[in-house]
């Protein structure tokens, strides 16, 4: 990754307040980083997609998609199968 380039984290969890904490974690730490929030798997997979980030914080447990099937989705998509 080049030195000045800021990173992007994408967090996806269905709790809001974890998502708030994520960002807080990261942002001590990373303070240029750019934090993108997504509270469900498909809009995680849509934000992956439109914003391309460099890693993602995926939790497992969510209604509708889990991660597991979030994960298997971006690593069969030739885009983002490298994140």
């Amino acid at each position: 990754m080049e030195s000045n380039k800021k990173i992007k984290v994408l967090a996806i969890d269905d709790n809001l307040d974890n998502l708030i904490i994520i960002q807080a974690l990261v942002l001590e730490s990373f303070p240029d980083a750019t934090i993108i929030k997504a509270l469900s798997g498909s809009e995680g997979l849509r934000e992956a997609t439109k914003e391309d980030p460099d890693v993602i914080l995926l939790d497992i447990v969510m209604p509708d998609m889990d991660g597991f099937e979030v994960c298997r989705l971006l690593k069969e998509d030739k885009k983002l199968c490298d994140i």
